[in-house]
């Protein structure tokens, strides 16, 4: 597909210029796809080093060099920065000065961890569109996730209200709670994010819903599922497998505990893929395996052996990935129905909804598994649903092409401010 006439130019902001986590991945894969269409591409990002797929791209990268938040014990200056990187400001200010805001769209992935958002204000405040992918809740929420860890419960207050702010919910201590609640206040006053940012390309309905009220009034909204490019093939032989699996990290909030006290009550075996700090709880539920942290590749030859793929999230989610991967090789999925994964699931036909946090209701769903019929219908469905419209890099990248060509039809600073 040819770029449109009018996006000559990207600039991608994220914290990091390789993959950490599941944003960066994004970041990365269509800085990559997008430069590889002829766009021109620039990647500015404040921690390195530059992996291989942008090195190797044909675009620009700007590292920083910088550390990230969590290397505070030996950087103890990364405190401020993390408040307000005027460095990347700086950066982002050159980058923009040879570029046409009529041609040119800026879109912001991760910022939270070193990057901030002094590149918004310096886009903004020159004139440039900027649209935002919405991979978490930082834009409403101090620590992310709308998720009390001391509660280990959804959140139902206000993002910044009085009761939010003095409310203890970090996963570490009150003083972490703080300084999320003053990187929250310098991101809205001095990075004008989400003020001046009316463009918000979003993973799931749920999402959008939940942060609506804190984004702007005249916002646009654009859905794009992440991209999942995995080779079509026959589905899994599901009703065949024993494995009940669940992938990612083991914590709190990803419903762990639920999970190994329902699949107890339900005298069942689950199998865990991944790591965390309720791993030696995991590892102690004779009914449960763990096999620590695993590549890309091993995850879906584990999935080859499922039965079932749990996902007992007790947050909201953006997206939850792992359902869709499992989808596409046929495998079907038990979903909490707070997540934004259960979406892409119809109770009773593609797997099965729970709701978050219910032991009882788990531990039912887990013995419909030994319904052989049952989960061979679900996992066809699963991949049914996932094939008749595949979120590929080339669907992935066309929606954002039509994207970036309706923000800037708007014109330039129309669609920054």
């Amino acid at each position: 597909m040819a770029a449109g006439a009018d996006v000559r130019t990207v600039v991608v902001l994220n914290d990091y210029c390789h993959v950490q986590g599941g944003a960066s991945r994004v970041a990365v894969d269509e800085a990559v796809a997008l430069a590889h269409q002829g766009v021109e591409v620039i990647f500015l990002g404040a921690v390195g080093p530059v992996c291989d797929e942008l090195k190797n791209a044909p675009l620009r990268t700007v590292c920083l060099g910088q550390p990230e938040l969590l290397n505070v014990g030996k950087n103890p200056g990364v405190m401020l920065q993390g408040l307000w990187n005027a460095k990347a400001g700086q950066a982002m200010a050159q980058i923009l000065q040879p570029l046409n805001p009529a041609t040119t769209v800026v879109h912001l992935h991760g910022y939270t961890k070193a990057l901030t958002t002094s590149p918004v204000r310096a886009a903004t405040d020159k004139g440039f569109a900027v649209v935002c992918t919405l991979h978490d809740f930082y834009t409403a929420c101090p620590n992310g996730a709308f998720f009390d860890f001391q509660q280990r419960c959804a959140c139902p207050k206000r993002g910044l209200s009085l009761a939010c702010v003095t409310t203890n919910c970090d996963k570490r201590q009150f003083v972490h709670k703080a300084y999320r609640v003053v990187r929250s206040v310098a991101q809205r006053t001095l990075g004008h994010l989400p003020s001046a940012v009316k463009h918000y390309i979003t993973l799931s309905e749920n999402s959008r819903r939940l942060l609506q009220p804190y984004l702007p009034a005249d916002a646009s909204y654009y859905p794009l599922e992440n991209i999942n490019e995995v080779p079509q093939r026959p589905p899994v032989a599901v009703a065949a497998n024993q494995k009940i699996m669940a992938v990612g990290r083991l914590d709190i909030e990803k419903g762990v505990e639920t999970l190994i006290e329902a699949a107890r009550q339900a005298e069942v075996q689950v199998t865990f893929v991944g790591d965390g700090p309720l791993r030696p709880l995991v590892e102690a539920a004779p009914h449960c395996r763990v096999t620590g942290w695993v590549d890309a590749a091993q995850v879906m030859q584990e999935l080859e052996q499922a039965r079932c793929l749990v996902f007992a999230s007790l947050w909201y989610e953006t997206y939850g990935l792992v359902v869709t991967e499992a989808a596409a090789r046929g495998i079907p999925a038990i979903v909490s129905t707070i997540s934004a994964a259960s979406e892409r699931i119809t109770d009773g036909v593609e797997g099965w909804h729970v709701a978050a946090g219910d032991v009882a209701g788990l531990a039912a769903a887990l013995r419909k598994l030994k319904d052989d019929t049952a989960v061979q219908q679900a996992g066809a469905a699963a991949y049914r649903r996932f094939w008749a419209n595949p979120p590929t890099r080339a669907s992935h990248v066309a929606g954002l092409f039509a994207t970036y060509e309706r923000i800037l039809s708007t014109g330039p600073k129309a669609a920054a401010r």
